[in-house]
């Protein structure tokens, strides 16, 4: 199986916002600066064509 490194980022909250990403270190950073705010995250990795959900 094939990994790319492109990661889509959902952030819960009055205004969801989704982030497409395409740097493990940029999508670690969004992590931890969301994490810090409180947000509820959902993190997904594009695998194969398909979006599966990743963890950094």
């Amino acid at each position: 199986m094939k990994l790319n490194n492109i990661y889509r980022l959902t952030i819960s909250g009055a205004n969801q916002r989704q982030y497409h990403l395409y740097s493990r270190w940029i999508a670690e950073l969004y992590l931890q600066t969301y994490r810090q705010m409180g947000k509820k995250i959902y993190l997904e990795q594009l695998i194969d064509g398909l979006w599966q959900p990743a963890n950094l």
